[in-house]
């Protein structure tokens, strides 16, 4: 029997989807990164994923509280990503089994757990390694259905009998960049266990939005599709130059880089520059005054490119 309500007015309800054979409508969100990224859950991801059953957060959540925000619209299940926070790390799982009435499901961030091997696999760019990998792993757990994260693209599509569906992001990928087009996912499934899935747009005011996706152009040709940078061209040299250094796995300095991107990603600034970072620096309480000193000269050198 049916756990949908027909005589709700559900504008996301797919046009070929009989109301009567759905057994559970399920929202999907990833990639929160609260409040590193984003400071507050938007309204339209509450009016999008209004009436869903159950929700899914397939992670990279940020602070657990994002959870209990959700909550309001469903009960919620999560998994942990590989840029999280260390409660999440702690308590929540790597991925997660979900059964609705005989169907299973797999949630999964999707990130592999062993970060020389997670940074190998971003060398590939083609999409078919990607999607294999996720149905190998749904198949190792008996899964039809696949919901996971990480990649900050919305799509779905069926991969050796298995249903891959990504809802998209609510933040950026990296703390140098703005997720374009933010989205979560509807996931309608049906009796006879297809998923139908909506996403929806909340960029703005929430509207259902077309995933598709070129899988021969190649993965990064779609994400650049989603991503643009909010550094000024100084500023993208400078982050450059900083990659080489042991700058770029010191937490202070994601910390700082994510400080200076809120008033951007919030949209009350339209890019990041040197001006920005050399005043961070000079005011951060967390640099010694030789790490200052050493920090501040290196941002002169390569703002100018004479390190790169």
């Amino acid at each position: 029997m049916s756990g949908y309500d027909i005589s709700m007015n559900d504008p996301y309800l797919p046009p070929d989807l009989d109301p009567e054979r759905i057994i559970a409508v399920i929202g999907a969100i990833s990639d929160t990164h609260m409040p590193d990224r984003w400071a507050a859950l938007q309204p339209a991801i509450f009016e999008a994923l209004d009436g869903v059953d159950l929700l899914l957060h397939a992670g990279d959540i940020g602070k657990l509280v994002v959870l209990d925000q959700l909550s309001i619209i469903a009960p919620v299940i999560a998994v942990h990503g590989n840029d999280e926070t260390a409660e999440a790390q702690r308590v929540l799982p790597y991925q997660q089994v979900i059964a609705f009435n005989g169907h299973r499901l797999l949630l999964c961030h999707s990130h592999l757990p062993d970060r020389d091997a997670e940074m190998a696999s971003r060398r590939y760019d083609d999409w078919q390694s990607k999607l294999s990998a996720n149905a190998a792993l749904a198949h190792r757990a008996g899964a039809t259905i696949y919901v996971s994260g990480h990649l900050h693209i919305p799509f779905v599509t069926q991969v050796d009998s298995v249903w891959l569906i990504n809802p998209g992001a609510i933040a950026s990928g990296g703390g140098g960049m703005r997720q374009t087009i933010q989205t979560v996912a509807r996931i309608y499934l049906r009796d006879d266990g297809r998923p139908f899935v909506t996403h929806i747009d909340v960029t703005g005011d929430p509207q259902p939005y077309e995933a598709s996706v070129d899988w021969e152009a190649g993965f990064n040709a779609t994400y650049a599709r989603y991503h643009e940078s909010i550094l000024s061209p100084e500023m993208a040299r400078v982050v450059t130059a900083l990659r080489h250094t042991p700058y770029v796995a010191d937490p202070r300095s994601w910390a700082m880089m994510n400080a200076l991107g809120r008033p951007v990603w919030a949209g009350e600034k339209a890019s990041v520059t040197v001006d920005d970072l050399r005043a961070a620096v000079r005011e951060t309480g967390d640099l010694l005054p030789d790490e200052r000193a050493t920090l501040l000269d290196f941002i002169e050198q390569a703002a100018v490119g004479s390190i790169e």
